[in-house]
């Protein structure tokens, strides 16, 4: 066995880009903005779409007794109207304690249904518990956020160690695939990406530049096993991801 001489070296860490919210944009991915919206307007609102332009999209990778995780709930409908259509076993889950109240108040009688205050970029479920997850306008906010990237793919981490194998990742967004999809290509991800659309209701007031929104279904596949979870890597790939935005 050989021995080695000296301590390790270590790659030089590059100067990361700042990223910094829009001025005068609220910081979507702070609770203390989405809980004081929620108690200032308790009813119910969906971003984008409800369930019924996505039933088509969800059909073929779901069934039944699937368990199913709903990051950003917010006071979306979605998990109502999904639960009505025989899709029960569904976990709930919003950094804003006050919206899960009242989400828990007004859905009481589905009560197969969770509702639970995490943070998506923090997830605590056990390694492969679900089936499907669902993301409708969770990415979009954290992109509106500090730190944004970084706490995206820290969100999507966690979101594919709780994915079983074979599971779907759907992504509801108005973000087209250049400002995207490179976010759902990485690879210690493991999820390989599909690009679908939806139309926007004909009623919609929303100001993106397109006729659709944008549907990124992501599927995990077989684990890749590293020896280590080295950060340091990590930051390198953070890195590189960002060099590659900023030239484009």
């Amino acid at each position: 066995m050989g021995t080695s001489h000296g301590p390790p070296t270590k790659k030089p860490r590059r100067y990361r880009k700042p990223e910094v919210t829009v001025k005068g944009m609220p910081d979507y991915g702070k609770n203390e903005y989405w809980d004081e919206r929620y108690k200032a307007n308790d009813t119910t609102f969906d971003w984008f779409v409800s369930y019924e332009p996505l039933r088509d999209i969800f059909a073929p990778l779901t069934k039944p007794e699937s368990k199913i995780l709903n990051i950003g709930s917010g006071n979306s409908r979605l998990s109502a109207q999904m639960y009505d259509a025989g899709y029960q076993n569904i976990v709930n889950v919003d950094i804003s304690e006050v919206v899960v109240n009242q989400m828990k108040a007004r859905y009481k009688e589905l009560d197969k249904m969770e509702w639970l205050v995490k943070d998506a970029s923090k997830l605590d479920f056990p390694d492969a518990t679900f089936d499907l997850v669902i993301d409708k306008g969770t990415t979009d906010a954290m992109l509106c956020g500090a730190n944004s990237f970084h706490m995206v793919y820290q969100m999507n981490k966690h979101i594919s160690r709780v994915m079983k194998k074979g599971a779907h990742f759907v992504v509801i967004t108005y973000g087209q695939p250049d400002t995207r999809i490179d976010h759902f290509r990485r690879k210690k991800l493991n999820w390989e990406v599909e690009h679908k659309t939806v139309d926007k209701p004909v009623f919609s007031s929303d100001s993106a530049p397109s006729s659709n929104y944008h549907v990124y279904v992501m599927t995990k596949g077989e684990e890749t096993v590293d020896e280590e979870d080295d950060d340091e890597d990590d930051d390198e790939d953070d890195d590189d991801f960002y060099d590659k935005f900023q030239a484009s």
